[in-house]
């Protein structure tokens, strides 16, 4: 229900702003994992999970300098197999107003969108199989609150409260988030950043807080074709130390483009040893529809080492 409030409350806005500029795609997800722990096949227990969905875009063609405006809608939902419910769920993904103020800059959104902690998410990676190191740690990516977007000088921050809930929309006493990262714009092709992070969304009221600091760093070598990234975080809870690194690469092979080459390595410490190994190949097919395969080496925690495939489409 709250999901579909919202809803309602983004196209009422849509509809008060008036018919500016309008974008609606539609998305299809089939994806899955064959587990090598029991010898079966089953739909991929993980993002991303199989799923129909659209993404409407309204923006907003005049700018009011000088003045906080609504700007940009984005409406993203997901209707998705859950394999560990047993049922269909309604899934917000990037699902926000932003207000705009065009002199200086400065953006508001509110709704559901990634923290603001570690490696940044690009808006145009849709359908990505490769999961950030914050799902280790966090258990989520994307969280419901306010965050303020600004720039520093040839820096750009990014600041955020949220309610620590993940994909549900409740606010649970105690799981509130403040995180905060300083870094490059996402155009450069070196990009480095500094996030820091204050709470825990698994805590008890009386509990104390955590801490979490992260470095992160993107090279992008001869765009498109070569992209390296990495990032390492640290965790102080209760006077016990966590930490973790990433370490990525997407490579788009020049002699055929529509062919790619993606690894990944996260590893967590903390509460558990958790760890995997990711390596694939992808294929970029007509339709504006993407083919992936990986393989996949996870420790017993993240349910051991398998086999993934998707076929994902993303358009108008």
């Amino acid at each position: 229900m709250a999901h579909l409030s919202l809803m309602a409350l983004l196209l009422a806005g849509a509809g008060m702003a008036g018919a500016d500029q309008h974008l609606l795609y539609k998305e299809a997800n089939l994806s899955a994992f064959y587990s090598g722990r029991d010898g079966s096949l089953r739909p991929s227990p993980q993002p991303s999970l199989s799923s129909l969905g659209f993404e409407y875009l309204w923006r907003a063609s005049e700018e009011l300098p000088g003045q906080l405006q609504l700007s940009v809608i984005d409406l993203y939902l997901q209707m998705a197999y859950d394999p560990g419910a047993r049922r269909l769920v309604v899934k917000a993904r990037d699902t926000w107003l932003r207000f705009d103020e065009p002199r200086t800059g400065l953006q508001v959104r509110l709704g559901h969108f990634a923290l603001p902690f570690g490696l940044p998410a690009p808006r145009t990676l849709r359908g990505q199989a490769i999961p950030p190191l914050s799902e280790l740690s966090l258990g989520f990516v994307q969280d419901w609150g306010l965050t303020v977007r600004g720039a520093w000088g040839d820096l750009r921050y990014d600041a955020a409260t949220t309610l620590g809930s993940g994909d549900a929309l409740r606010l649970r006493p105690g799981a509130t988030l403040w995180a905060g990262r300083l870094g490059m714009p996402p155009f450069r092709k070196t990009q480095y950043g500094l996030s820091l992070l204050y709470g825990d969304p698994r805590r008890a009221r009386s509990a104390p807080a955590s801490w979490r600091a992260a470095v992160d760093g993107v090279l992008i070598y001869r765009e498109p074709f070569t992209t390296l990234r990495g990032e390492v975080a640290l965790c102080a809870r209760e006077g016990r130390l966590a930490g973790g690194l990433l370490l990525g690469l997407t490579q788009i092979l020049p002699a055929n483009s529509r062919w790619g080459l993606e690894g990944q390595v996260r590893l967590w410490r903390g509460g558990g040893r958790r760890g995997e190994l990711i390596a694939g190949l992808l294929r970029s097919l007509p339709g504006l529809c993407t083919f992936r395969f990986q393989w996949h080496r996870r420790s017993a925690l993240l349910g051991g080492n398998g086999l993934f495939a998707q076929l994902y489409y993303y358009g108008p």
